[in-house]
């Protein structure tokens, strides 16, 4: 199983300049989710488990926000394949699942009735449900919203920044679970108390995390 300290994922998020807010702290917050989220998953394989760790841990070092995602995808690849020492088809599968995550890119592939429509991985499909619902979960934290604004528009005053972060929130983070995006039954049993922490942190400005 990776870890978090390993050189890889340190000099990836230094070279694209991933801030924290999706940077180490984030993907470890992630996994520990997706662990959470695998204890409800009773016929999940040690392979699909390893997977989804694995998902969660590296896919913010091909996002699109910070990287060209082609060149994020083959240096990941490269890694998982020379020195993890992954089958190729493994690796490839793993990067189909990290780039298709991404609420930013499926919001745009909603049906006629506005209802998302998620890609079919076949046996990796429960991975998959495990990080794309892990990561969406670590998007309740309020200070990761408030430091990426301050990454991307470092000249804003502090009220811009909490401003826009109670946008966000409320047009998007607070109906995750009305519009379809969540929806394993482990991660709906999360979302009360997040989203309580969540309106607790924009309403005093609060950068726990």
């Amino acid at each position: 199983m990776i870890r978090l300290t390993d050189p890889f994922v340190r000099a990836t998020c230094e070279k694209f300049n991933i801030d924290e807010s999706h940077g180490q702290k984030h993907s470890a917050r992630v996994m520990q989710i997706a662990d959470d989220l695998m204890n409800s998953i009773p016929d999940i394989t040690e392979e699909q488990r390893h997977m989804a760790m694995m998902a969660s841990a590296l896919h913010d070092l091909c996002d699109h926000k910070y990287v060209d995602e082609e060149v994020g995808a083959s240096l990941i690849r490269d890694w998982l394949v020379d020195v993890v020492r992954w089958r190729r088809d493994i690796a490839d599968s793993l990067i189909s699942i990290i780039t298709t995550m991404s609420y930013s890119k499926l919001k745009k592939q909603v049906d006629s009735s506005g209802n998302p429509v998620f890609p079919d991985h076949g046996k990796w499909q429960v991975s998959y449900e495990i990080a794309r619902h892990a990561d969406l979960l670590e998007s309740y934290v309020v200070a990761r919203c408030v430091i990426y604004n301050k990454h991307i528009h470092p000249d804003l005053e502090e009220d811009a920044h909490w401003k826009r972060a109670r946008e966000l929130f409320e047009e998007r983070v607070f109906s995750y679970v009305k519009n379809g995006w969540i929806t394993l039954p482990g991660a709906l049993a999360l979302v009360p108390s997040l989203e309580a922490e969540a309106r607790r942190c924009l309403d005093e400005r609060c950068m726990d995390w």
